[in-house]
């Protein structure tokens, strides 16, 4: 028999608890494909983190994924309501090695019902794109199928979302800024 790695699958509220508590948060028809809601002053956080440094710059972000109703098992939305920057890293203006301590901070900024729900990084100059090296990471620490990935370049001003360990693209359609959570 071989060891295989499996992540652990935590249960997810059902999409009708976010809509309950944000009226006017609803699901596009016909589509399945996972939306991402941040939250303004997270947005603004990870934003301000990234463009204070002309090398790359991430940290972690926490909130709630919700399932659709009919499904369990599938995401329906990620809610990020913090973006925690990472202070503890080795970067250039091509990669970012976070520490460990990033996750300490992660851990201390959740509130009750809350998980760290994926990452975010820049690219600055360069485009918002997931990198062969930011696919293997999103696949080896962000595995759940709720993990979002957030890459920003805050030199032309874009940013683009990935979620679950493949690394889906997100279309911007599918992202909206919220006011802060309840």
């Amino acid at each position: 028999m071989r060891w295989k790695d499996e992540p652990v699958r935590l249960a997810l509220r059902p999409f009708a608890a976010l809509a309950a508590a944000r009226p006017g948060v609803s699901r596009p028809g016909g589509s399945d494909a996972p939306l991402v809601l941040i939250d303004r002053a997270a947005r603004d956080a990870a934003w301000r983190h990234v463009a204070a440094s002309g090398v790359e710059r991430g940290g972690l972000l926490v909130g709630e994924p919700f399932a659709r109703d009919d499904d369990p098992d599938a995401v329906a939305a990620v809610l990020v309501r913090a973006a925690v920057p990472s202070g503890d890293d080795t970067a250039n203006a091509i990669s970012l090695r976070m520490e460990a301590s990033v996750w300490d901070a992660a851990r201390a900024a959740l509130r009750d019902g809350e998980r760290v729900v994926g990452w975010f990084h820049s690219h600055p100059g360069i485009g918002a794109f997931f990198s062969a090296t930011d696919r293997r990471t999103q696949a080896a620490f962000f595995a759940q199928p709720y993990s979002a990935g957030w890459v920003i370049d805050p030199v032309r001003g874009e940013d683009a979302w990935f979620i679950g360990p493949e690394a889906q693209d997100v279309v911007k359609s599918g992202v909206f800024v919220i006011e802060s959570s309840p």
